[in-house]
């Protein structure tokens, strides 16, 4: 299924424009312009990547679900990584940063779930 870079990508759009015009709407001052974007070029990178390695591994080894766990694991940490310096200052309310990170977090790893059953039916 080589469309499914297609499908993810047009889902960045969807959320891009979704999350655009919710910080629109709901007027929330903690999450800039530039953050949403920032958000969701991370997430879309980490799915690409994500997807990318899952080929590879796929090709190179059998298949297991300990592979999913791992990569799975893997863009838990990196997430982590990406969040560590708005966690670490005292002197900001990240908490509508965080939540607004997981929304989108869990957004895509739907649309991962999604593209994963569907290239393990064909």
């Amino acid at each position: 299924m080589n469309n499914k870079y297609l499908i993810l990508f047009l889902c960045f759009v969807l959320f891009v424009g979704l999350d655009f015009s919710c910080v629109h709407f709901l007027v929330i001052q903690e999450i800039k312009i530039a953050d949403v974007f920032i958000v969701n070029s991370f997430l879309l990178t980490l799915t690409f990547s994500f997807f990318i390695l899952y080929d590879i591994l796929n090709k190179r080894l059998k298949t297991s679900p300990f592979t999913y766990l791992a990569l799975s694991f893997f863009k838990m940490i990196a997430s982590l990584v990406f969040l560590y310096p708005l966690i670490s200052q005292k002197d900001i309310n990240f908490l509508p940063y965080i939540l607004h990170f997981f929304f989108f977090y869990f957004a895509y790893l739907f649309v991962e779930i999604f593209l994963l059953m569907k290239t393990s039916e064909q």
